[in-house]
């Protein structure tokens, strides 16, 4: 694997550069993830990857419509609590997290942005909780315009409505038959980690990235609800559920492709599409 998840972001800009921008105010795409494992097919650092790959694509559709903006750094230390009992998953306290993030945002006002959005791919909802308390505490302490990519049904679990406005929401439009599920063995099982999408989304992003023959081979281990329970508990107990690290039905990733194509190529377009209308309002 040749790629760098620092092309095309401020690692690879000079002082001047970043000055520059700063003084002009473009607006700064943060992906946000953690290193995890991601089952016997993926690596590591599949969400950071993803968050960064989300970035690059809302960059192109920012610049094609005669915007500018900038990609931070990707960060990717944060919170594993379902996972973290499989060797290769990072994790943080929620307090070093907190802090670490405040400090980054704190950077980016000094370099003179104010308008930041935030990226994350990885679902953990104590990790979803803290990124949004360093959005709150950074906006008030820098009086800046920080925000949160979220999805609609991933409100609830915050307890937001999605009017906050620390939080922006994706409102683009999909049809319903993209997530249908083809497989009548896994209709109304939760495919929610490594599993068939997010093996076919690594796929399109990082094709090099994905051992599909080992992803054809392996069982289904998508969860029922009474099973969600004990992933949500994390700890050991977690292996008796998912023994191999994935959440799902990775052997189903063929019939996901192009439901992962559309989904993020209508994702870049309506967060760009906003980002601008929100740069130009101001």
């Amino acid at each position: 694997m040749d790629y760098s998840i620092f092309t095309d972001t401020m690692a690879d800009l000079n002082w001047k550069e970043i000055e520059e921008k700063g003084r002009q105010k473009v607006p700064v795409l943060f992906p946000l993830g953690v290193i995890e494992e991601h089952g016997p097919h993926l690596p590591l650092g599949t969400d950071i990857y993803l968050s960064y790959a989300i970035c690059r694509k809302i960059k192109d559709r920012i610049c094609i419509q005669q915007g500018d903006c900038l990609i931070a750094p990707p960060y990717y230390w944060g919170i594993n609590h379902c996972t973290g009992s499989f060797p290769g998953t990072f994790s943080l306290k929620p307090e070093t997290m907190k802090i670490v993030l405040t400090e980054i945002f704190g950077n980016l006002h000094q370099f003179g942005f104010d308008k930041v959005y935030c990226v994350n791919q990885h679902g953990d909802a104590l990790h979803v909780k803290t990124i949004i308390d360093a959005i709150k505490i950074a906006n008030e302490t820098f009086h800046m315009n920080i925000k949160l990519l979220m999805e609609p049904f991933d409100l609830s679990q915050q307890g937001l409505s999605g009017n906050e406005e620390y939080i922006m929401v994706d409102k683009a439009e999909y049809s319903p038959e993209l997530f249908a599920e083809d497989d009548i063995n896994e209709k109304d099982l939760l495919d929610i980690h490594a599993g068939a999408l997010e093996t076919a989304t690594m796929l399109n992003f990082y094709p090099d990235a994905v051992c599909t023959e080992s992803a054809r081979q392996l069982k289904s281990f998508s969860l029922t609800e009474s099973s969600l329970g004990v992933w949500l508990a994390g700890g050991e107990d977690v292996k008796s559920i998912v023994p191999q690290g994935y959440a799902g039905n990775p052997a189903g990733y063929e019939k996901k492709v192009s439901t992962a194509k559309v989904v993020f190529e209508n994702l870049a377009d309506y967060c760009a599409r906003k980002i601008i209308e929100e740069s130009l309002a101001k």
